[in-house]
């Protein structure tokens, strides 16, 4: 019996490569190195910021990564909830999931004050708790906070669904004992997440009310 779902946030329940995208070429530009157009971004994230900027950079100023984030915390900070919507479905999803008396959290690479913010404005009283990067854990794939959050939630490891948009959320699911969803509307495409093995890959938030129904049969 699936008692609890774990989101990823970014590519997963809001659509933010945008601001991620301009936050990372302003860093670039002030730091006088060329900028990447936003389909190139969808290539960098899944990993946090730290690693974001660091394939960024060109291969000669990997050493720029902390003016690099001192860049992008700047713009981020102050345009972190300029454009944060959530994807199409992801609102009524989350209904279904709570009419059932699921627990809600979410496993987050972003830093936890963006996170933390996101959420806040986005989905204020949803989820029980959000756990980022630099909020104390170890960042995905490893298992720690998605185990924390369950035990949080009451339920076995086996009883979550943890849902992402990467291969990162794929393996955290895999390393934490935790049936995978792995949606295709996020940032990578669909073919990339099937040749990195992700399994159970999902089109439309509603699927994951099929998986949920399946676990429970």
């Amino acid at each position: 019996m699936v008692k609890a779902v774990i989101f990823d946030l970014d590519g997963t329940l809001i659509d933010t490569i945008e601001e991620l995208s301009n936050a990372s070429n302003y860093a670039l530009t002030h730091l006088g190195f060329p900028t990447w157009e936003v389909s190139d971004y969808r290539g960098f994230v899944g990993n946090g910021i730290t690693r974001l900027l660091l394939r960024s950079l060109p291969d000669n100023a990997k050493d720029k990564i902390d003016e690099a984030r001192a860049y992008f915390n700047e713009y981020y900070s102050a345009h972190v909830l300029d454009n944060t919507p959530a994807y199409d479905g992801i609102e009524e999803l989350i209904a279904r999931l709570r009419e059932r008396g699921i627990g809600l959290a979410v496993n987050t690479n972003k830093a936890q004050p963006f996170a933390s913010a996101i959420i806040d404005k986005v989905f204020p009283g949803v989820f029980v708790e959000v756990i980022g990067d630099e909020g104390g854990w170890e960042r995905k794939p490893a298992p720690a906070a998605a185990l924390h959050l369950a035990e949080k939630m009451g339920a076995e490891p086996s009883e979550c669904v943890f849902v992402g948009d990467s291969a990162v959320d794929f393996n955290t699911a895999k390393n934490a004992g935790m049936i995978s969803a792995v949606c295709t509307w996020g940032f990578v495409r669909r073919e990339i997440l099937a040749e990195a093995g992700c399994e159970t890959l999902i089109d439309r938030p509603e699927e994951l009310i099929s998986i949920i129904d399946a676990a429970n049969k």
